[in-house]
């Protein structure tokens, strides 16, 4: 038996057509042996001159209803009915979707149907476009069972294939061949008109998916090989490639998703946390298209340095982005409000299209589509900050993430931006103690510390947290900042401070504390030494002490020696106090003709004359 069984062609019409010729090539063989890329090389020259026009820049978005679209810089709106039971895909200028046991083909920019073929109970993986031609992958609900259509302009199905052992991934076509990556190695590239495999690109890496980006055919998954005079250099590491950074980001991002499933016409986690890039010349190499990419987790997109992977800007929506694509000099992302926003490679504000309803899942093709100039969106640390106050409880892995990016920044309003958040009622726990941590680092911005220790919690003047008033006295302390020491003592004697808090400020006054803060040490002394009865409270004892000693005089230094005798006072703190204020060495006892302490030496006997 055959790899693969070919089928006469169908026409989308009720009537028989022209069936596509029958083949028995060898297309998608598992016998095919490693030709070096001559033959991968070879298809490029035959189909090189045909050219590839870059695509509808254009938001299709999922409704309960339909599918709803519009261009990119705001035009054609318009609206289709029938649900699709996969994710669409745009091809060209056709918006491919399945839908009621048909594959559809509709104009991407005016949402006329152009035509409607039968696929068998398969829905739709991808689809490719040559200007001609719509080739579609299709596969089943629940995975496997491949299928394989190319549909001309007037609906004729001109190849059906469908190959017994191979699930194919999303395919792309020029010049009437189909370039259908499977077994997460291979594009065979398919002569539509024959049926026959032409030649066969070997990949290294996982491929699953071939793409037009603006005019340019390109190969890949985790990666991607371009398609010029240098792809049949694939397999030895010598084609045009280009990755992205590896680093951790939140949610574990992809640039592409297995090409090889069915992707849900709802967007689900992973089409909400996605990687956008685009291939392109830059400095006479493949590489990314402004040498940005972004990440998007939920509600936040994360601009990102192509070479490095840095943090370069933060953009927050208030949907869900469903979708997006990235331009030569921006990104497009679909939110679940239908709101298409476009973001430059700067992460200015460069506009925003409305498809004028809710959605519930969306795609994204910019074509050749060019982004006006963006606005400046503020500094990086504001961007985080605003990132970071999104109450939504998915949102944490992503905020935590940004937390940390945020802490490596030494801006003076890196310091605002912690405080604000470790001042905030609505803070969630986790990140509370990651700005807390974060904040006790910072060595500047010492006037936004100082600002918060000015507040204490007050519900009726609407303060319902005390400010982070530990991790601000150990930053103050290590920048030794004099105008800390009277904020501090204030807050010595708040009883709604945590004892963590207290410890800390206690410790930062041994060494700020000056002789205006004697009043208020002496009283938090007077107050606690006898009652601490928490480890944290009588470090806190222990410091004022300290602090009493360094600066109160003969009177400070009285009040602890008082403290360290009085049996009322706590053991720990006693103990403590005992090793500040040791006690006098007592006197050796006499021994033998020894004097006892305090006795007047004997007189000597007078010499005899």
């Amino acid at each position: 038996m055959t790899a693969l069984r070919l089928l006469f062609g169908l026409s989308c019409a009720a009537v028989a057509c022209s069936p596509a010729t029958t083949n028995t090539g060898a297309a998608f063989s598992s016998n095919w042996q490693n030709d070096g890329g001559k033959s991968i090389q070879a298809v490029y020259a035959k189909v090189s001159s045909a050219a590839l026009a870059p695509g509808a820049a254009v938001a299709v978005g999922i409704t309960r209803d339909g599918l709803v679209g519009i261009g990119l810089d705001g035009s054609g709106k318009w609206k289709a009915a029938g649900r699709p039971d996969s994710q669409p895909a745009i091809a060209g200028d056709v918006v491919v979707t399945t839908t009621g046991g048909s594959a559809v083909g509709l104009d991407a920019k005016s949402g006329k149907e152009l035509w409607r073929v039968p696929v068998e109970g398969r829905v739709l993986r991808g689809a490719g476009d040559d200007g001609a031609t719509t080739v579609l992958s299709l596969g089943a609900p629940s995975g496997g069972g491949s299928l394989l259509l190319a549909v001309t302009r007037d609906g004729s199905v001109a190849r059906k294939i469908e190959p017994e052992a191979a699930e194919l991934g999303v395919p792309a076509a020029q010049g009437n061949v189909a370039f259908v990556p499977w077994s997460s190695q291979y594009v065979s590239a398919i002569d539509l008109g024959s049926g026959n495999e032409l030649g066969r690109l070997l990949l290294r890496d996982q491929v699953s998916h071939a793409i037009n980006v603006g005019g340019k055919l390109h190969f890949g998954e985790r990666g991607l090989v371009r398609f010029d005079d240098k792809v049949g250099g694939s397999a030895s590491g010598n084609a045009s490639a280009v990755k992205l950074p590896e680093r951790e980001l939140p949610g574990k991002p992809v640039w592409f998703t297995n090409g090889s499933q069915v992707t849900p016409a709802a967007a689900s986690a992973r089409e909400k946390i996605r990687l956008f890039a685009r291939p392109a010349d830059e400095a006479g190499k493949l590489g990314i298209a402004g040498g940005r990419y972004a990440a998007t987790y939920f509600r936040v997109v994360m601009g990102l340095d192509a070479a490095d992977g840095s943090l370069r800007w933060v953009r927050t929506f208030g949907q869900d982005v469903l979708g997006g694509a990235a331009a030569s000099n921006g990104f497009a992302f679909c939110d679940a409000a239908g709101k298409v926003s476009l973001v430059d490679s700067s992460g200015g504000d460069a506009g925003q299209v409305d498809l004028g309803a809710s959605l519930v899942g969306c795609v994204v093709h910019a074509g050749g589509f060019a982004l006006p100039a963006g606005k400046p969106a503020g500094s990086l640390p504001e961007q985080l900050a605003k990132a970071i106050e999104v109450r939504e409880t998915e949102m944490a892995t992503a905020q935590r993430f940004l937390l940390r990016e945020l802490g490596t920044r030494q801006e003076p309003l890196v310091t605002k931006a912690l405080v604000d958040l470790a001042s905030n009622p609505r803070t969630p726990a986790l990140l509370l103690e990651d700005a807390r941590q974060l904040l006790a680092a910072r060595r500047n911005g010492a006037e936004y510390m100082l600002e918060a220790l000015s507040k204490h919690y007050d519900f009726l003047s609407d303060v319902l947290r005390s400010p982070p008033v530990g991790p601000i006295a150990d930053a103050l302390a290590a920048m030794n900042e004099p105008k800390a020491a009277g904020p501090l003592a204030h807050h010595l004697n708040d009883a709604a401070n945590t004892p963590s808090d207290i410890e800390r400020a206690a410790r930062a006054l041994s060494k700020l504390a000056t002789a205006a803060e004697l009043g208020e040490l002496k009283t938090f002394f007077t107050l606690y030494r006898a009652t601490a009865d928490e480890k944290e409270l009588v470090n806190a004892v222990l410091s004022v002490a300290q602090a009493l000693l360094r600066i109160g005089g003969d009177d400070g230094k009285k009040v602890v020696a008082e403290a360290a005798k009085d049996p009322l006072t706590h053991p720990d703190v006693k103990a403590g106090l005992a090793n500040l204020t040791p006690a006098a060495k007592p006197e050796p006892k006499p021994t033998g003709d020894q004097p006892a302490p305090g006795d007047k030496p004997a007189a000597k006997p007078a010499k005899k004359g």
